[in-house]
Protein backbone atom coordinates (compact mmCIF):
# COMPACT_ATOMS: atom_id res chain seq x y z
CA UNK A 1 0.00 0.00 0.00
CA UNK A 2 1.45 3.35 -1.05
CA UNK A 3 2.68 5.53 1.82
CA UNK A 4 0.71 8.43 3.63
CA UNK A 5 2.33 11.19 3.10
CA UNK A 6 -0.55 13.34 5.04
CA UNK A 7 -1.60 12.38 8.99
CA UNK A 8 -4.88 13.38 8.48
CA UNK A 9 -7.43 10.70 7.05
CA UNK A 10 -9.86 11.22 4.28
CA UNK A 11 -13.07 10.31 5.35
CA UNK A 12 -15.75 8.59 3.03
CA UNK A 13 -17.24 11.88 1.88
CA UNK A 14 -13.80 13.52 1.16
CA UNK A 15 -12.64 10.90 -0.96
CA UNK A 16 -15.59 10.54 -3.07
CA UNK A 17 -15.36 13.94 -3.77
CA UNK A 18 -11.84 13.87 -4.81
CA UNK A 19 -12.20 10.97 -7.10
CA UNK A 20 -15.03 12.66 -8.73
CA UNK A 21 -12.94 15.51 -9.57
CA UNK A 22 -10.24 13.58 -10.64
CA UNK A 23 -11.32 12.16 -14.43
CA UNK A 24 -8.94 11.89 -16.13
CA UNK A 25 -6.09 12.09 -13.34
CA UNK A 26 -3.37 9.31 -13.28
CA UNK A 27 -5.22 6.52 -14.69
CA UNK A 28 -4.57 8.05 -17.66
CA UNK A 29 -6.21 6.65 -20.80
CA UNK A 30 -5.35 5.96 -24.54
CA UNK A 31 -7.52 7.82 -26.70
CA UNK A 32 -9.12 7.09 -29.88
CA UNK A 33 -6.67 7.38 -32.93
CA UNK A 34 -3.86 6.28 -31.06
CA UNK A 35 -3.61 9.63 -29.11
CA UNK A 36 -2.09 9.33 -25.65
CA UNK A 37 -3.99 11.47 -23.42
CA UNK A 38 -1.88 13.17 -20.23
CA UNK A 39 -3.55 15.25 -17.03
CA UNK A 40 -1.37 18.94 -15.76
CA UNK A 41 -2.75 19.72 -12.57
CA UNK A 42 -1.58 23.47 -11.80
CA UNK A 43 -2.36 26.43 -9.95
CA UNK A 44 -2.92 28.58 -12.72
CA UNK A 45 -6.59 29.03 -12.47
CA UNK A 46 -6.08 32.89 -14.35
CA UNK A 47 -4.88 30.75 -17.43
CA UNK A 48 -7.66 28.51 -17.23
CA UNK A 49 -10.02 31.76 -17.69
CA UNK A 50 -7.94 33.84 -20.04
CA UNK A 51 -7.62 30.71 -22.64
CA UNK A 52 -3.85 31.05 -22.09
CA UNK A 53 -3.67 26.94 -21.75
CA UNK A 54 -5.50 26.68 -24.56
CA UNK A 55 -2.49 28.66 -26.43
CA UNK A 56 0.28 26.84 -24.67
CA UNK A 57 -1.25 23.04 -25.47
CA UNK A 58 -2.09 24.21 -29.24
CA UNK A 59 1.74 24.86 -29.47
CA UNK A 60 2.94 21.89 -27.92
CA UNK A 61 0.78 20.27 -30.29
CA UNK A 62 2.49 21.25 -32.98
CA UNK A 63 5.16 19.16 -32.26
CA UNK A 64 3.36 16.39 -30.90
CA UNK A 65 0.10 15.70 -32.28
CA UNK A 66 -0.39 12.59 -30.61
CA UNK A 67 -0.49 13.75 -27.08
CA UNK A 68 -3.90 15.18 -25.51
CA UNK A 69 -2.75 16.74 -22.46
CA UNK A 70 -5.83 17.64 -19.97
CA UNK A 71 -5.34 20.63 -18.25
CA UNK A 72 -7.19 20.76 -14.35
CA UNK A 73 -6.39 23.89 -12.21
CA UNK A 74 -7.24 24.58 -8.34
CA UNK A 75 -7.46 27.56 -6.62
CA UNK A 76 -6.22 26.27 -3.56
CA UNK A 77 -4.02 23.83 -5.01
CA UNK A 78 -1.63 23.46 -2.15
CA UNK A 79 -4.59 22.49 0.26
CA UNK A 80 -6.11 20.51 -2.22
CA UNK A 81 -3.23 18.49 -3.57
CA UNK A 82 -2.79 17.39 0.13
CA UNK A 83 -5.65 15.32 -0.04
CA UNK A 84 -5.57 14.25 -3.85
CA UNK A 85 -2.15 12.91 -3.22
CA UNK A 86 -3.52 10.53 -0.38
CA UNK A 87 -4.84 8.21 -2.78
CA UNK A 88 -3.03 7.49 -6.62
CA UNK A 89 -5.51 10.06 -8.16
CA UNK A 90 -2.96 13.17 -9.05
CA UNK A 91 -2.26 13.21 -12.40
CA UNK A 92 0.61 12.70 -14.80
CA UNK A 93 1.87 16.00 -14.66
CA UNK A 94 1.99 18.03 -11.85
CA UNK A 95 3.23 21.37 -9.83
CA UNK A 96 4.88 19.61 -6.57
CA UNK A 97 3.49 20.58 -3.37
CA UNK A 98 6.07 22.28 -1.12
CA UNK A 99 5.60 20.55 1.81
CA UNK A 100 6.68 17.18 0.60
CA UNK A 101 9.75 15.80 2.63
CA UNK A 102 12.99 15.37 0.49
CA UNK A 103 12.86 11.39 1.59
CA UNK A 104 9.27 10.77 0.34
CA UNK A 105 10.10 11.94 -3.25
CA UNK A 106 10.30 9.26 -4.90
CA UNK A 107 6.95 7.76 -3.57
CA UNK A 108 5.12 9.96 -5.47
CA UNK A 109 7.40 11.08 -8.13
CA UNK A 110 9.43 9.59 -11.39
CA UNK A 111 12.67 10.69 -11.19
CA UNK A 112 13.64 13.33 -13.95
CA UNK A 113 17.49 12.11 -13.73
CA UNK A 114 21.24 12.66 -12.39
CA UNK A 115 21.08 15.76 -10.61
CA UNK A 116 24.67 16.32 -11.32
CA UNK A 117 23.83 15.72 -15.07
CA UNK A 118 21.09 17.83 -15.09
CA UNK A 119 22.55 20.95 -13.43
CA UNK A 120 24.63 20.81 -16.72
CA UNK A 121 21.70 22.43 -18.19
CA UNK A 122 19.18 23.90 -15.36
CA UNK A 123 19.14 25.78 -12.15
CA UNK A 124 17.10 25.41 -9.49
CA UNK A 125 17.18 21.96 -8.66
CA UNK A 126 18.26 21.21 -5.24
CA UNK A 127 14.85 21.40 -4.00
CA UNK A 128 13.57 19.09 -5.51
CA UNK A 129 15.95 16.82 -5.16
CA UNK A 130 17.09 13.95 -2.69
CA UNK A 131 20.55 11.65 -2.62
CA UNK A 132 21.81 12.55 -5.83
CA UNK A 133 18.50 12.18 -8.00
CA UNK A 134 16.26 14.88 -9.19
CA UNK A 135 12.69 14.54 -8.82
CA UNK A 136 11.10 17.60 -10.40
CA UNK A 137 12.08 20.47 -12.44
CA UNK A 138 10.87 24.21 -11.39
CA UNK A 139 8.72 25.72 -13.99
CA UNK A 140 10.77 28.79 -13.52
CA UNK A 141 13.43 31.07 -10.96
CA UNK A 142 11.88 33.71 -9.33
CA UNK A 143 13.55 36.62 -7.00
CA UNK A 144 11.91 37.19 -3.65
CA UNK A 145 11.61 41.00 -2.85
CA UNK A 146 9.46 43.88 -2.90
CA UNK A 147 6.69 44.45 -5.63
CA UNK A 148 6.51 48.87 -5.81
CA UNK A 149 4.45 51.40 -7.39
CA UNK A 150 7.58 53.83 -7.25
CA UNK A 151 5.08 56.63 -8.73
CA UNK A 152 3.32 56.19 -5.14
CA UNK A 153 6.91 56.48 -3.42
CA UNK A 154 7.90 59.90 -6.09
CA UNK A 155 4.80 61.44 -5.49
CA UNK A 156 5.79 61.49 -1.70
CA UNK A 157 8.91 62.62 -2.44
CA UNK A 158 10.76 59.39 -1.95
CA UNK A 159 13.22 59.02 -5.59
CA UNK A 160 15.01 56.12 -4.54
CA UNK A 161 14.12 52.95 -3.32
CA UNK A 162 15.21 52.34 0.85
CA UNK A 163 17.47 49.98 1.36
CA UNK A 164 17.39 49.41 5.23
CA UNK A 165 14.47 48.65 7.66
CA UNK A 166 14.78 51.74 9.19
CA UNK A 167 15.13 53.96 5.66
CA UNK A 168 12.23 51.63 4.93
CA UNK A 169 9.93 52.15 7.49
CA UNK A 170 10.27 55.95 7.68
CA UNK A 171 9.32 56.33 4.10
CA UNK A 172 6.01 53.97 4.40
CA UNK A 173 5.20 56.64 7.31
CA UNK A 174 5.76 59.62 4.64
CA UNK A 175 3.65 57.78 2.74
CA UNK A 176 0.78 57.59 4.43
CA UNK A 177 0.96 61.33 5.96
CA UNK A 178 1.11 62.33 2.01
CA UNK A 179 -2.04 60.77 1.03
CA UNK A 180 -3.87 58.85 3.69
CA UNK A 181 -5.90 56.67 1.16
CA UNK A 182 -2.95 54.30 0.29
CA UNK A 183 -2.12 51.81 1.88
CA UNK A 184 1.73 51.61 2.47
CA UNK A 185 2.41 48.32 2.60
CA UNK A 186 -0.57 45.56 2.15
CA UNK A 187 0.14 42.07 4.14
CA UNK A 188 -2.73 39.96 2.51
CA UNK A 189 -2.55 38.41 5.61
CA UNK A 190 -6.06 36.10 4.78
CA UNK A 191 -4.63 34.79 1.20
CA UNK A 192 -3.25 32.00 3.33
CA UNK A 193 0.84 31.69 1.74
CA UNK A 194 1.37 35.10 0.64
CA UNK A 195 3.53 36.06 4.00
CA UNK A 196 6.00 33.05 3.43
CA UNK A 197 7.05 35.42 1.02
CA UNK A 198 9.20 37.60 3.71
CA UNK A 199 10.57 34.07 4.38
CA UNK A 200 12.34 33.45 1.15
CA UNK A 201 14.06 36.67 0.92
CA UNK A 202 15.99 35.69 4.20
CA UNK A 203 19.45 34.63 2.26
CA UNK A 204 19.42 37.56 -0.13
CA UNK A 205 18.82 39.55 3.00
CA UNK A 206 21.83 38.33 4.73
CA UNK A 207 24.03 38.20 1.84
CA UNK A 208 24.86 34.31 2.30
CA UNK A 209 24.49 31.90 0.02
CA UNK A 210 24.76 29.02 2.82
CA UNK A 211 22.13 31.03 5.19
CA UNK A 212 19.58 27.96 5.26
CA UNK A 213 22.06 25.24 5.84
CA UNK A 214 24.10 27.37 8.58
CA UNK A 215 20.18 27.76 10.30
CA UNK A 216 20.18 24.18 10.79
CA UNK A 217 23.01 24.49 13.72
CA UNK A 218 22.08 27.68 15.06
CA UNK A 219 19.84 27.52 18.20
CA UNK A 220 18.59 31.19 18.20
CA UNK A 221 18.10 32.00 14.51
CA UNK A 222 15.23 34.85 15.60
CA UNK A 223 18.15 37.19 17.89
CA UNK A 224 16.41 40.74 17.18
CA UNK A 225 19.85 41.65 15.51
CA UNK A 226 20.16 38.33 13.40
CA UNK A 227 18.42 38.03 9.68
CA UNK A 228 15.79 36.61 10.73
CA UNK A 229 14.63 38.40 13.95
CA UNK A 230 15.53 41.40 11.93
CA UNK A 231 13.01 40.50 9.01
CA UNK A 232 10.36 39.05 11.64
CA UNK A 233 10.67 42.84 13.44
CA UNK A 234 10.31 44.83 10.19
CA UNK A 235 6.70 43.00 9.38
CA UNK A 236 5.63 43.91 13.09
CA UNK A 237 6.94 47.27 13.08
CA UNK A 238 5.31 47.90 9.88
CA UNK A 239 1.95 46.59 11.17
CA UNK A 240 1.87 48.31 15.00
CA UNK A 241 2.97 51.33 13.23
CA UNK A 242 -0.49 51.02 11.36
CA UNK A 243 1.03 50.92 7.96
CA UNK A 244 -0.57 48.05 6.54
CA UNK A 245 -4.31 47.22 5.69
CA UNK A 246 -6.84 48.36 7.72
CA UNK A 247 -8.68 44.78 8.81
CA UNK A 248 -5.71 42.24 7.86
CA UNK A 249 -8.16 39.30 8.54
CA UNK A 250 -10.33 39.88 5.13
CA UNK A 251 -7.27 41.06 2.40
CA UNK A 252 -8.84 40.15 -1.20
CA UNK A 253 -4.95 38.98 -3.15
CA UNK A 254 -7.15 39.82 -6.65
CA UNK A 255 -7.91 43.00 -5.93
CA UNK A 256 -4.80 44.03 -3.85
CA UNK A 257 -3.05 43.35 -7.31
CA UNK A 258 -5.54 45.93 -9.10
CA UNK A 259 -4.65 48.18 -6.26
CA UNK A 260 -0.97 48.28 -6.33
CA UNK A 261 -1.29 48.60 -10.12
CA UNK A 262 -3.58 51.71 -9.61
CA UNK A 263 -1.45 53.75 -6.72
CA UNK A 264 -3.59 52.71 -3.72
CA UNK A 265 -1.16 50.15 -2.26
CA UNK A 266 2.69 51.27 -2.35
CA UNK A 267 4.33 47.66 -1.75
CA UNK A 268 3.76 44.18 -1.97
CA UNK A 269 6.95 41.52 -0.31
CA UNK A 270 6.13 39.00 -3.23
CA UNK A 271 8.45 36.70 -5.87
CA UNK A 272 9.23 38.35 -9.26
CA UNK A 273 6.60 36.53 -10.81
CA UNK A 274 3.85 39.16 -9.62
CA UNK A 275 5.25 42.03 -12.23
CA UNK A 276 3.31 41.13 -14.50
CA UNK A 277 0.32 40.23 -13.06
CA UNK A 278 0.19 43.27 -11.11
CA UNK A 279 1.10 44.98 -14.45
CA UNK A 280 -1.73 43.71 -16.14
CA UNK A 281 -4.10 44.74 -14.13
CA UNK A 282 -3.89 48.46 -15.47
CA UNK A 283 -1.36 48.00 -18.73
CA UNK A 284 -1.38 52.30 -19.13
CA UNK A 285 0.34 52.45 -15.27
CA UNK A 286 2.35 49.35 -15.81
CA UNK A 287 5.60 51.45 -16.07
CA UNK A 288 4.58 52.12 -12.39
CA UNK A 289 5.47 48.90 -11.34
CA UNK A 290 9.42 47.73 -10.54
CA UNK A 291 10.40 45.04 -8.39
CA UNK A 292 13.13 46.01 -5.76
CA UNK A 293 15.26 44.24 -2.86
CA UNK A 294 13.99 43.65 0.04
CA UNK A 295 15.24 46.68 2.50
CA UNK A 296 17.78 44.83 3.78
CA UNK A 297 22.40 45.50 2.99
CA UNK A 298 24.38 42.38 4.08
CA UNK A 299 27.40 42.79 5.94
CA UNK A 300 29.31 43.28 2.55
CA UNK A 301 27.50 46.81 2.09
CA UNK A 302 25.66 45.11 -1.37
CA UNK A 303 22.62 44.14 -1.78
CA UNK A 304 21.27 40.86 -2.87
CA UNK A 305 18.20 38.80 -3.64
CA UNK A 306 17.80 35.35 -3.92
CA UNK A 307 16.50 33.31 -6.75
CA UNK A 308 14.63 30.01 -5.81
CA UNK A 309 12.79 27.72 -8.11
CA UNK A 310 8.87 28.00 -8.46
CA UNK A 311 6.73 25.31 -8.53
CA UNK A 312 8.49 22.33 -9.83
CA UNK A 313 6.86 20.19 -12.42
CA UNK A 314 6.61 16.51 -11.29
CA UNK A 315 5.53 13.20 -13.09
CA UNK A 316 3.44 11.07 -10.76
CA UNK A 317 4.85 7.33 -10.14
CA UNK A 318 1.42 6.44 -10.91
CA UNK A 319 1.29 7.92 -14.29
CA UNK A 320 0.40 5.45 -16.98
CA UNK A 321 2.04 7.57 -19.73
CA UNK A 322 5.57 8.46 -18.29
CA UNK A 323 6.91 8.79 -21.56
CA UNK A 324 4.14 11.36 -22.85
CA UNK A 325 4.34 13.50 -19.65
CA UNK A 326 8.16 13.85 -19.68
CA UNK A 327 7.45 15.15 -23.56
CA UNK A 328 5.49 17.38 -21.99
CA UNK A 329 7.60 18.93 -19.07
CA UNK A 330 10.69 19.15 -21.07
CA UNK A 331 8.88 21.00 -23.90
CA UNK A 332 7.41 23.45 -20.83
CA UNK A 333 10.98 24.05 -19.45
CA UNK A 334 12.98 24.10 -22.79
CA UNK A 335 10.76 25.36 -25.26
CA UNK A 336 7.81 27.36 -24.00
CA UNK A 337 7.30 31.05 -23.02
CA UNK A 338 6.08 29.96 -19.28
CA UNK A 339 8.70 31.73 -17.59
CA UNK A 340 8.63 34.97 -19.47
CA UNK A 341 5.24 35.46 -19.34
CA UNK A 342 5.31 35.15 -15.47
CA UNK A 343 8.08 37.60 -14.84
CA UNK A 344 10.37 34.63 -13.96
CA UNK A 345 13.82 33.92 -15.14
CA UNK A 346 14.31 30.61 -16.82
CA UNK A 347 15.10 27.81 -15.71
CA UNK A 348 17.99 26.76 -18.68
CA UNK A 349 21.33 28.68 -17.82
CA UNK A 350 22.55 31.32 -19.66
CA UNK A 351 18.88 32.76 -20.53
CA UNK A 352 18.45 36.29 -20.72
CA UNK A 353 17.02 38.23 -17.34
CA UNK A 354 13.01 39.17 -17.45
CA UNK A 355 12.49 42.32 -17.77
CA UNK A 356 10.58 41.86 -14.37
CA UNK A 357 14.74 41.79 -13.07
CA UNK A 358 16.38 44.19 -15.52
CA UNK A 359 15.82 47.24 -13.22
CA UNK A 360 17.30 45.83 -10.02
CA UNK A 361 20.20 44.09 -12.12
CA UNK A 362 20.75 47.73 -13.23
CA UNK A 363 21.37 49.23 -9.77
CA UNK A 364 23.41 46.61 -8.54
CA UNK A 365 21.68 44.19 -6.88
CA UNK A 366 23.00 40.47 -7.02
CA UNK A 367 20.90 37.38 -7.55
CA UNK A 368 22.20 34.55 -6.31
CA UNK A 369 21.21 30.87 -5.69
CA UNK A 370 21.56 29.24 -2.18
CA UNK A 371 23.86 26.38 -2.00
CA UNK A 372 22.54 22.96 -1.69
CA UNK A 373 22.55 21.17 1.84
CA UNK A 374 25.50 18.86 2.48
CA UNK A 375 25.09 15.34 1.59
CA UNK A 376 23.52 13.23 4.30
CA UNK A 377 21.52 16.76 5.05
CA UNK A 378 19.37 17.36 2.45
CA UNK A 379 16.30 17.44 4.25
CA UNK A 380 17.71 18.59 7.93
CA UNK A 381 16.39 22.30 6.91
CA UNK A 382 12.66 20.86 5.94
CA UNK A 383 13.01 18.15 8.91
CA UNK A 384 13.49 21.02 11.94
CA UNK A 385 11.62 23.31 10.56
CA UNK A 386 8.17 20.55 10.24
CA UNK A 387 9.11 19.20 13.70
CA UNK A 388 9.30 23.18 15.36
CA UNK A 389 5.90 23.88 13.23
CA UNK A 390 7.03 26.93 12.62
CA UNK A 391 6.39 26.96 8.66
CA UNK A 392 9.64 28.68 7.85
CA UNK A 393 8.57 29.43 3.52
CA UNK A 394 5.45 27.08 3.73
CA UNK A 395 2.87 28.61 6.04
CA UNK A 396 1.90 31.94 7.32
CA UNK A 397 0.51 30.93 10.27
CA UNK A 398 3.42 32.51 12.39
CA UNK A 399 3.92 35.19 10.40
CA UNK A 400 -0.29 35.69 10.82
CA UNK A 401 0.20 35.50 14.60
CA UNK A 402 3.23 38.24 14.95
CA UNK A 403 0.67 41.15 12.56
CA UNK A 404 -2.33 39.84 15.32
CA UNK A 405 0.17 40.66 18.09
CA UNK A 406 0.99 44.08 15.93
CA UNK A 407 -2.12 45.33 15.62
CA UNK A 408 -3.69 44.68 19.34
CA UNK A 409 -5.73 41.01 18.14
CA UNK A 410 -3.61 39.44 20.43
CA UNK A 411 -2.16 40.41 23.85
CA UNK A 412 1.84 38.96 22.82
CA UNK A 413 4.61 41.22 22.66
CA UNK A 414 7.55 40.88 19.95
CA UNK A 415 10.00 39.69 21.98
CA UNK A 416 7.94 36.62 23.52
CA UNK A 417 7.32 35.49 19.83
CA UNK A 418 10.50 35.29 19.17
CA UNK A 419 11.55 33.59 22.41
CA UNK A 420 9.34 30.77 21.52
CA UNK A 421 10.31 30.86 17.92
CA UNK A 422 13.60 30.31 19.16
CA UNK A 423 13.01 27.60 21.94
CA UNK A 424 10.87 25.75 19.72
CA UNK A 425 13.59 25.96 16.75
CA UNK A 426 16.33 24.52 19.37
CA UNK A 427 14.41 21.67 20.56
CA UNK A 428 13.34 20.46 16.95
CA UNK A 429 16.91 20.49 16.92
CA UNK A 430 17.95 18.27 19.13
CA UNK A 431 14.88 15.66 18.59
CA UNK A 432 15.71 16.18 14.67
CA UNK A 433 19.43 15.60 15.01
CA UNK A 434 20.55 15.29 18.89
CA UNK A 435 21.79 18.67 18.57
Amino acid sequence: MKKALFKFGITAAMAALVLAGCAGGGGSNQSEGGKETITFINHKTDWEGNGKWDEYIAKFNEKYPDITVEIQTITDYAGQMKTRMNSKEYGDVLMIPGDIQPQDYATFFEPMGDKAELEKTYLGLNDRSFEGVSYGIPSQMNATGMVVNMKVFKDAGIKEFPKTPETFLAALKTIKEKNKDVVPLYTNYAAGWTLSNWDFTRAGAAGDVDFTNKMTSDTSPFDKEDTMGTIYKLLYDVAKEGLIEADPTTTDWEQSKVDLANGKIAVMVLGSWAVPQIQQANPDNASNITFQAFPMTAPDGKQYMPVGGDYNYGISINSEHKEAARKFVDWMVNESDYAKDNGGLSTVKGAEYPEALQASKAAGVELFEENPAPEGKESLFSDINNQSELGIGTTDLEKQRLIDAAVGNSSETYEAIMKDFNTRWADAMKAVAGN
